[in-house]
């Protein structure tokens, strides 16, 4: 009868795990804001932290407040015009097995819509002469090694990295050092990050 027992508990234990790798749903599956999985190919908005901190990242011109403006980047910008904060996609490699986004997974990150300016919309990480740092620009293509993300848990949130995915110190995206209001995202080691999170729709506390 124990034995009977047992052999229950196993099949159950089994198909609870079967069922749970069928719907892509594990331990490493990125979360957004509403506690859905990220997925690929769809809009999201990227905020610091939580909605409460008012800061958004934007498709703008760093040094101009025209938002026609060129060159653009992404910029994470305070107390947007509701407006001015821009949804980006997630895009995977064609070996991805579903579109559910998890950590430690290769993808691409491309504003949804074309810009004005010409840029590709990818997001590409390109090396500053002058502070030896990367900055991450809108001319990128999608996969290519300075286009290629990661998303890993940190604390709460989450954080971008670049590069080689096993490394152990990984280049992080951070934030630059102007004054408070609008910042570039570097990409550096040792320089702290970004922590983010990830909203389908803007929080009606920002309309």
């Amino acid at each position: 009868m124990k034995s009977s027992r047992l052999i229950t508990i196993s099949f159950l234990l089994i198909a609870i795990t079967t069922s749970y790798d069928v719907l892509g749903e594990g331990t490493d599956v990125v979360y957004d804001a509403d506690a859905q999985p990220v997925k690929a190919n769809v809009p999201y908005y990227i905020s610091f932290m939580t909605y409460e901190y008012k800061m958004w990242i934007c498709r703008v011109n760093m040094g101009s407040n025209d938002p026609k403006s060129c060159p653009q980047r992404p910029v994470m910008i305070t107390n947007p015009p509701i407006d001015l904060p821009t949804q980006v996609m997630f895009l995977l490699p064609s070996s991805a097995s579903n579109n559910t986004v998890h950590e430690s997974t290769e993808l691409s990150i491309k504003f949804i819509n074309p810009g004005q300016c010409g840029e590709s919309g990818f997001w590409r990480v390109v090396q500053n002469t002058t502070t030896l740092d990367g900055e991450v620009v809108l001319n990128g293509c999608m996969l290519n090694n300075d286009s290629k993300f990661f998303i890993h848990k940190a604390n709460e949130y989450y954080k971008f990295t670049v590069g080689d995915n096993d490394s152990v110190d990984p280049i992080t995206i951070s934030l630059s050092n102007e004054p408070v209001g609008r910042k570039k995202l570097l990409a550096k080691r040792f320089a702290g990050e970004m922590e983010v999170y990830f909203y389908r729709n803007m929080p009606k506390e920002q309309v």
